[in-house]
């Protein structure tokens, strides 16, 4: 088997062949051409037959704020601080109210664009309404007038919404209303009908809602007014029962008493917690002398006590010095003692004052620190009613000041409404009106005969290469070899002689010199199998194909044919013992003594012999119908007579049956030491092809190579490495009624 030049240690990645692609462009260029015109044309014929749209465009400015004739708060509205806010304006545009206005201000139901009804010609959906036999199946009831000119309404809606773009401009507040229509001019009047009609509905809406609003509140005040009085009514009735003027200085002049008796309290309290302290002291330590009272801090102060203390410690001193000079019983001595004594006699008699003065002083205190504390919780009582009372009396009187606010807030309010009432405050203006358009927008002929071309063109390279990719058998010895990078032997064309439409090919075709083309073939095929057996020394050759009706018995003929030609003895064998056709090929009978009745029934091998007159060429027929083929072909005796048969002929060509069905062909491949395989073109399936070849090269048997059958003669041309090289070339160019093999 003849390999491509390719080096097989190379990587086994996919190339993308693009003059392969080049070439099927090339052959196909007619076809795509053809598509190409016949698409552009109906484009062009269903482009011109289209009515022409006009497309006119107004832009409106859509404001945050409406303008105002006072500068007040807006009664009613929508907050135009949201986001949503001209989402919202953007879908009230495209609402049906807009539309319904537009249609009915510019008449449109009474045109034909948007009343199909005013068209004289049916159109195809009512004349298939009106067949009987639709009418049989399907019974529509009368409609009302009311119901027919709601069809009309609705559908012109419709229509007129799908012709209608609403278009915001981004980081803008303009927004572009589009028209199309067939008339220029109406669409340039719906455009700024659209604006306009959107700036009245909500001039519309907010001098309804400034109305409602103004008589809301006229009807409000009253009960504001009636509401005011009954609250001044009632904080004047509490006044004059609990006999106040108003609150002013209860709060302070509460305050101040509470203060000074707590103060004065605490003062006395202060007072007696020291007193009743000195007189519990002085009663404790009444047997004391004056110095143990003068310690007391209370008394230490009193001016009678200081001066007493002070006499006594002259006497108590004077008594010291003397007792340094004289002695006890000394007049001076005595005498200071006795002074001493009655200092003492007199700071006890004054304790006694004292202690008796205090508890006067501590029961005093304690009365005067109950009358204040009497006293204080006397005002308190007094505080908490007067805390009430105000209490009472500033709910009273926030009453009233609410009910004055709120009457007066609305009384603004009134006048406002009333003051505008009359006042357009439109949220939107015009930037841009509409203008007749002059050239249509649609349909862009001159792109969409553009685009179809490019399309039709793309769309049929791309069918092209997509069949290519399906298709699954094989169509020339070129296509074999990109298919399985392998060079076939050659391909033999095919003959279309009426002759041959209804039979197989017959030992004829070979010298027909109208088929010289297709003897040419097997002439070249003939080379390519001699060359490569050429030094091996084999005679045997084998032809099968992978399934049946392939031409494996044609190319096995001719085959044998070409080499008589060139060779004395060669021989022709019908190893096809299941379907045997080369007797009646040369026109002997279907089961002319053969190869069976010589294996099987000892026939002389002479007697199972024929030769052609014409080309010389010596036939062993298949014989008769054997149960068991495959065992006759693998018998000693078959493989005995190859042998015989070698020694006697130069040549053997062997038809064998198609090898996947089944296994005769090995055997006799096996035999003949190689096979040549028969490949229909466009009919044998490279699936069954690669089979085929695995099977071979799984047993070992030496492929000797492929033969292309039946090539169409569009096929032969197109193939630039077997033909192109005019008379001279493999097929040539001659035989220019190439036929069925």
């Amino acid at each position: 088997m003849q390999l491509l030049a390719k080096d097989q240690t190379m990587n086994n990645e996919e190339v993308i062949d693009l003059g392969k692609y080049l070439i099927l462009l090339k052959k196909s260029w007619l076809k795509i051409a053809m598509f190409t015109i016949l698409v552009t044309a109906l484009t062009t014929l269903v482009v011109f037959s289209i009515t022409p749209k006009y497309e006119a465009t107004s832009t409106l400015l859509i404001e945050a704020q409406a303008q105002k004739a006072v500068s007040i708060e807006e009664v009613v509205g929508i907050d135009s601080t949201q986001k949503e806010y001209y989402l919202t304006q953007f879908e009230i545009l495209k609402s049906q109210q807009i539309a319904e206005r537009v249609i009915e201000q510019l008449k449109l139901e009474e045109r034909l664009e948007f009343n199909a009804t005013l068209s004289t010609e049916k159109s195809v959906k009512q004349m298939i309404k009106e067949l009987p036999l639709f009418q049989a199946y399907t019974k529509e009831e009368a409609k009302t007038e009311a119901q027919i000119k709601e069809a009309i309404r609705q559908s012109a809606i419709a229509i007129f919404s799908e012709n209608l773009t609403i278009s915001p401009i981004r980081k803008t507040q303009l927004v572009n209303i589009t028209f199309i229509s067939e008339d220029p001019v109406l669409a340039a009047e719906v455009a700024n009908a659209v604006g306009n009609a959107y700036i009245d509905i909500n001039v519309e809406a907010r001098l309804a809602a400034t109305k409602d609003a103004s008589l809301w509140i006229s009807n409000r005040l009253e009960e504001l007014k009636q509401q005011l009085t009954i609250s001044e009514q009632a904080l004047t009735d509490y006044l004059n029962r609990e006999q106040l003027i108003d609150d002013s200085g209860i709060d302070a002049l509460a305050s101040a008493e509470i203060s000074s008796l707590t103060e004065r309290l605490a003062e006395v309290t202060d007072r007696r917690i020291e007193v009743e302290s000195a007189y519990q002291a002085l009663r404790s330590g009444k047997g004391q002398d004056i110095a143990a009272v003068a310690s007391i801090p209370v008394i230490s102060t009193h001016p009678q006590i200081v001066e007493i203390r002070s006499i006594q410690v002259e006497a108590e001193k004077n008594v010291k010095e003397l007792s340094l000079r004289y002695g006890p019983e000394h007049t001076k001595m005595q005498q200071a003692q006795a002074e001493l004594q009655s200092v003492k006699t007199q700071g006890q008699v004054l304790v006694g004052q004292l202690l008796k003065g205090m508890g006067k002083e501590l029961t005093a205190l304690r009365g005067q620190e109950n009358l204040l504390n009497q006293a204080l919780d006397s005002k308190k009582g007094e505080f908490q009613s007067l805390t009430v009372k105000k209490r009472e009396f500033e709910t009273l009187k926030r009453d009233v000041q609410t009910n004055r606010q709120v009457l007066n807030l609305f009384l603004t309010r009134q006048k406002e409404t009333t003051a505008t009432s009359d006042f357009e405050a439109a949220n939107a203006r015009f930037t841009d009106y509409a203008r007749v358009p002059q050239e249509a927008a649609a349909p862009k002929k001159g792109l969409i005969m553009a685009l179809a071309m490019v399309a039709s063109m793309g769309f049929a390279v791309v069918m092209v290469f997509l069949l290519d990719a399906l298709r699954n058998t094989v169509t020339s010895v070129k296509d074999f070899e990109e298919r399985f990078g392998l060079v076939p032997l050659g391909g033999i064309p095919q003959v279309l002689e009426k002759r041959f439409k209804k039979k197989d090919l017959d030992n004829t075709v070979f010298d027909d010199k109208t088929n010289l083309q297709f003897a040419e073939s097997i002439r070249s095929i003939r080379t390519a199998i001699t060359l490569s057996q050429m030094g091996s020394g084999r005679k045997r050759l084998a032809v099968t194909s992978s399934l049946p009706n392939e031409g494996k018995t044609t190319t096995a003929i001719n085959l044998a044919m070409a080499y008589a030609k060139m060779e004395e003895n060669v021989l022709l064998i019908d190893a096809d013992l299941r379907k045997p056709s080369v007797a009646k090929r040369f026109g002997l009978k279907q089961y002319q003594q053969g190869l069976t009745n010589h294996l099987l029934m000892g026939t002389d091998l002479n007697q199972c012999l024929f030769t052609d007159d014409i080309s010389g060429l010596t036939i062993l027929p298949a014989g008769m119908l054997t149960p068991t083929p495959q065992e006759l072909l693998s018998s000693e005796k078959f493989a005995n007579l190859l042998d015989e048969l070698e020694q006697r002929f130069d040549r053997i060509i062997i038809d064998t049956p198609p090898t996947l069905p089944i296994s005769d062909t090995m055997i006799i491949s096996k035999l003949a030491g190689g096979v040549a395989i028969v490949v229909k073109a466009n009919s044998t399936r490279t699936a069954s092809m690669k089979n085929t070849l695995a099977r071979y090269m799984s047993q070992g048997i030496n492929i000797d190579g492929v033969i292309i059958n039946q090539v169409t003669q569009k096929a032969l041309k197109g193939d630039s490495t077997y033909g192109g090289y005019g008379k001279y070339g493999t097929y040539g160019t001659y035989g220019e009624n190439p036929a069925k093999a």
